[in-house]
């Protein structure tokens, strides 16, 4: 991450959205780290969709180490849910800090994007019906 503070506000001659993804058999996750804002946004909108695939069960972002998120980062977040619903893959959000965690309550959340405390708790929460497979 190329972004440093001062008391004028951050600066950065390239800021960006660092991502670091475990991929599970039943799930994935990425990690995010940075601000995400209008200027890193469109670039992790395009690393998150490709992280999407059918057959894919669950996509949690681990939002634990990202710091900042505005209104450019809430709409990479709702395009990507999207994108996900329409593979029929349950995209979460996990363990946002205090601020980001406003932010997502006041915007992401009326749109039905699921938020959780934790990483473990995004994890353990089963699939939905109407995005698990049908039964063979």
């Amino acid at each position: 991450m190329n972004t440093t503070y001062t008391s004028e506000g951050h600066t950065g001659t390239h800021p960006q959205v660092a991502l670091s993804v475990v991929r599970r058999p039943m799930y994935t996750v990425a990690a995010l780290q940075g601000d995400l804002d209008m200027l890193t946004a469109p670039a992790l909108h395009d690393r998150l969709l490709e992280l999407l695939h059918p057959g894919q069960r669950i996509l949690v972002l681990d939002l634990s180490h990202l710091w900042f998120c505005d209104a450019a980062g809430i709409s990479v977040l709702i395009s990507a849910w999207h994108a996900a619903l329409a593979l029929g893959v349950s995209m979460r959000l996990a363990a946002p800090r205090s601020y980001v965690a406003k932010t997502l309550d006041d915007a992401a959340l009326e749109h039905g994007l699921a938020t959780y405390p934790t990483l473990a708790r995004a994890l353990k929460q089963p699939v939905p019906p109407a995005l698990a497979p049908a039964a063979v």
